[in-house]
């Protein structure tokens, strides 16, 4: 459990990394991706594992969809505002809690039930309470960050899936690395520069590519420990937190909705932990 609360917490950066450099979203997701796969390979060799065929295939599912996420999720980020991206990717426990019950046969208790309406009204609450002046959505954005929503919702099915075969750390160095190599052709056929001289785009890049690798790691090897539907309502603090965040770093003003609907999303999650 602890293990899914600090990956999910590490998880809460992430937009804020995002918005915070100077690459295009495509560029910046694949040198994400390049430096978090980097790590998990060295470190799978350290002890003594390989990223072999077998590896591989049981990491392809989550891979592939990841690269869809972070594709669609990135681009959503730099193209429409952060608040529009968040309350779409709060519907992913629609998903998620179906998955849980139907794929992997795990019984939604009723505290999970009340739960999850009060939490996605806190999401709601958080992200629509915002200053008028946050900046300016985008259709396309917005369309984008349904995508990205559905895929991260396949990524962490598919990671369950996976965690029955490979450890956590041979599973993040798989399809940490498959993502990486779908992500390049994408990246080199947007219309963003791949290197760019910025250091402190690079220093984003590469804080991004260990909290949210790490992040990943934790909330993998957590899926052979808890369910997945407490994965699913812990995953609604990381925009929460984001908010916070941003107003703690850079100022930005808090409506007074948005301090009602933080403490209704963290009340609601710890119902969840406390069910578990």
């Amino acid at each position: 459990m602890w293990a899914a609360a600090t990956g999910i917490f590490l998880f809460s950066w992430g937009p804020i990394l995002v918005r915070d450099n100077e690459f295009g979203a495509l560029p910046f997701a694949f040198w994400r991706l390049l430096g978090a796969a980097a790590w998990a390979v060295a470190a799978l060799y350290l002890r003594g594992g390989r990223v072999d065929r077998r590896v591989l295939r049981h990491s392809l599912a989550g891979g592939v969809v990841f690269t869809v996420n972070a594709a669609t999720f990135f681009t959503a980020i730099k193209t429409t505002t952060v608040a529009n991206t968040m309350i779409i990717g709060s519907t992913a426990p629609i998903f998620l809690l179906w998955a849980a019950s139907r794929i992997f046969k795990e019984q939604i208790s009723y505290r999970v039930i009340v739960a999850t309406p009060v939490a996605i009204s806190g999401m709601v609450l958080v992200l629509l309470g915002r200053p008028e002046d946050s900046g300016g959505a985008s259709l396309t954005g917005d369309v984008l960050a349904v995508v990205a929503v559905v895929a991260f919702a396949g990524y962490l099915v598919a990671s369950r899936v996976a965690r029955t075969h490979l450890s956590a750390l041979e599973y993040q160095a798989g399809w940490s690395t498959i993502a990486t190599v779908l992500m390049l052709p994408i990246a080199l056929l947007s219309f963003d520069p791949l290197v760019i001289a910025d250091g402190w785009s690079w220093g984003v890049a590469s804080t991004m590519a260990v909290t949210a690798g790490l992040a990943h790691l934790l909330v993998n090897y957590s899926h052979r420990h808890v369910s997945l539907r407490a994965i699913t309502l812990m995953n609604m603090v990381a925009p929460a937190l984001a908010v916070l965040w941003a107003w703690f770093l850079f100022n930005e003003q808090l409506g007074g909705l948005q301090w009602l609907g933080v403490p209704l999303v963290v009340v609601s999650v710890l119902a969840v932990v406390l069910d578990e």
